[in-house]
């Protein structure tokens, strides 16, 4: 019985040490550390999957990555231990991939680093691009309206060419029906003067010609005949534009205030006037010390006569307001 007793104690541990020896090296992993799989050229999640009876799912959800995501040789792969479990190990990354890592984050910094200094480059262009004189195109007109838009060469032989005078009087047609009629030739001179002079910005007409009505404020509007034009333009102060278009000759000038553009017109003399009525008023033309007279009158003031022509039309309701997001 002594003898017995040892002899079957050691049975047991060499038949125990013989089934450990005899494991696999991926069973052994399972009991320790996750399995990992290194992946091989031309390896795809499924085949990897079915290789070790495993899901795609599950074998996604152990490495955290979808079945679209890319894998690439040498990548290592965490192996659930059974279907659906997930094995939370961190696994070192492979010497290519962290040679990919490394490599990546440089290519990032350079990158943002490009990205900052081609930034300040271009800001730079551009303010010295604000800093150099505009170059003009002579006889050059970019005309905007509701009714339209155009821009082009004017002249042709120091003549008004035919596409430039119908493309104008389509611009400056009456925006309520798109009737027009033929413009003013002094006019569109005009216009092409005022363009040269801001830099050929675009002229933003807010009324050129219109029908007579019978609710018209004065029966004899220059708008009526093609001889007027009220504008605009972006960048340019009415202002400025006032005070260059009273260098003209012949031209009839009128500012106003309250209103959005200033009015020009071809007459036999020069006149210039100012207006503070607003869209849709009557005309309520400056008294002889250019103030309202509406202000004047409620500060008790004596009003004096203007000694201004006006082209009577006042601030028409036909005015127009430029949202720019609209031309």
């Amino acid at each position: 019985m002594n003898r017995i007793v040892p002899a079957l104690v050691c049975a047991t541990l060499l038949a125990f040490a013989s089934a450990n020896v005899g494991a696999s090296p991926a069973s052994r992993a399972v009991r320790g550390a996750p399995r990992v799989h290194v992946v091989y050229p031309g390896q795809t999640l499924a085949m990897i999957a079915k290789r070790y009876n495993v899901s795609v799912d599950a074998l996604c959800k152990a490495n955290r990555i979808s079945k679209k995501s890319r894998i690439r040789p040498k990548q290592r792969l965490v192996l659930p231990k059974r279907e659906g479990d997930t094995v939370e190990a961190s696994v070192e990354k492979s010497p290519a991939e962290e040679s990919d890592s490394v490599e990546k984050s440089e290519k990032a910094e350079k990158k943002s680093a490009t990205g900052k200094h081609d930034k300040a480059e271009r800001a730079e262009k551009a303010a010295k691009a604000d800093r150099r004189p505009t170059k003009t195109k002579k006889g050059h007109l970019v005309l905007q309206s509701f009714t339209g838009s155009w821009r082009g060469p004017v002249f042709k032989r120091g003549k008004i060419n035919t596409s430039a005078r119908t493309g104008i009087e389509k611009v400056l047609a009456a925006w309520r029906t798109g009737q027009h009629q033929p413009i003013n030739d002094r006019l569109i001179r005009m216009l092409v003067k005022v363009s040269e002079h801001f830099g050929n910005k675009p002229v933003r007409v807010v009324s050129g010609f219109r029908p007579y009505t019978p609710s018209q404020y004065t029966p004899h509007s220059r708008h009526n005949s093609g001889h007027a034009v009220d504008f605009s333009i972006p960048g340019v102060s009415n202002t400025q534009l006032r005070d260059y278009c009273r260098t003209l000759a012949n031209v009839g000038c009128g500012f106003y205030p309250n209103s959005s553009f200033v009015h020009m017109d071809v007459r036999e003399a020069s006149a210039y006037w100012v207006d503070f009525s607003g869209p849709g008023q009557a005309p309520r033309y400056s008294d002889a010390h250019g103030k309202d007279p509406g202000e004047a009158r409620a500060a008790g003031e004596r009003e004096e006569p203007t000694t201004g022509s006006g082209d009577g039309s006042g601030a028409d309701s036909d005015e127009q307001t430029f949202d720019p997001d609209e031309i």
